[in-house]
């Protein structure tokens, strides 16, 4: 795998997600791009191809999330298998079959509409097809693809990106329909939409050195990605507190810290500089005390693992 392949891959699969739709959007993709149906004496099972080495932690923990201990997920010969008693109904769940007329389970060839019905679950959906389906290369020009199973699975991802503004193009290559993007700044939109902020910073380095591109683009896309990484740490800021409020209750919190879980969770998308003129301190004291209850929190599952 090209190695800028590996740093966005990488950087995904260690992305958090906001919402249950959103992780269902991800999995449906992984499963559809990546995922192989195998029928035999133990049952139907799914075959998934390992993109990166954090991946099978990510799906299993996923599929812990979604559907508990009816979904199972083992490494079988370098591949992860997904088996257990609820896998077709979570199976039909994630858009994977559909009902034929005569109300026979058949696959389902595109995306299934509610699935990426909000924003977030369209770039969950994104994130997931190039884990499973995608690839990145700088050799000689700048390209990115996604190479799903059919046609109609290829024109609802162009469908996905076209939706965000990014200028992607379909092609047939030896029999597989592939979404291509072939310009520097299509390729770093993608990345900066799919929330791989340093796979996307090191491309425009590159991209800089090769062509000797204008300042201006080079601030552009820095922003992107600092965007990005705001949203990214909010989201983990959120999970945290809920988490704490979750396993022992807000109230189990010193003061300062309960009125800084509680803004954070009352303002979710709000920037960092609004959430600290909104409590009345420093930008130092709020990313302290925020810093504080992540580690309360990674302590608490540190206790119940």
């Amino acid at each position: 795998m090209d190695g800028y392949s590996l740093c966005a891959k990488n950087e995904i699969s260690a992305l958090s997600f906001s919402t249950d739709c959103c992780k269902r959007a991800f999995l449906s993709a992984i499963v559809h791009t990546c995922g192989s149906l195998i029928f035999s004496r133990g049952g139907m099972k799914v075959t998934l191809s390992v993109p990166t080495k954090a991946f099978p932690k990510k799906i299993k923990a996923v599929l812990c999330d979604l559907f508990g201990d009816g979904v199972k997920a083992e490494m079988k010969s370098g591949n992860l298998v997904l088996s257990g008693e609820k896998l077709l109904p979570a199976l039909a769940w994630l858009g994977i079959f559909s009902k034929s007329e005569e109300g026979e389970l058949v696959v389902e060839r595109g995306i299934r509409t509610p699935l990426i019905k909000e924003d977030c679950c369209a770039v969950n959906y994104l994130r997931g097809a190039f884990l499973g389906a995608g690839s990145m290369s700088l050799n000689g020009g700048y390209h990115l693809e996604i190479a799903p199973s059919s046609k109609t699975l290829a024109e609802d991802i162009l469908k996905i990106m076209k939706r965000f503004g990014i200028k992607a193009r379909l092609t047939e290559r030896k029999e597989k329909h592939v979404v291509y993007i072939k310009d520097v700044e299509g390729v770093s939109d993608a990345l900066a939409l799919m929330g791989a902020s340093e796979a996307m910073l090191e491309l425009n380095s590159e991209s800089i050195i090769r062509q000797f591109r204008r300042d201006t683009n080079r601030r552009t896309n820095c922003e992107i990605a600092n965007i990005s990484k705001t949203v990214n740490a909010s989201v983990r800021q959120n999970e945290s507190i809920r988490y704490i409020e979750k396993k022992v209750g807000l109230a189990s919190l010193p003061e300062k810290l309960q009125a800084v879980a509680k803004a954070r969770l009352e303002f979710p998308d709000e920037s960092f500089s609004y959430l600290a003129d909104y409590l009345g301190l420093s930008k130092s004291t709020l990313k302290n005390r925020l810093n504080k209850l992540g580690e309360i929190a990674q302590k608490i599952k540190e206790e119940n693992d």
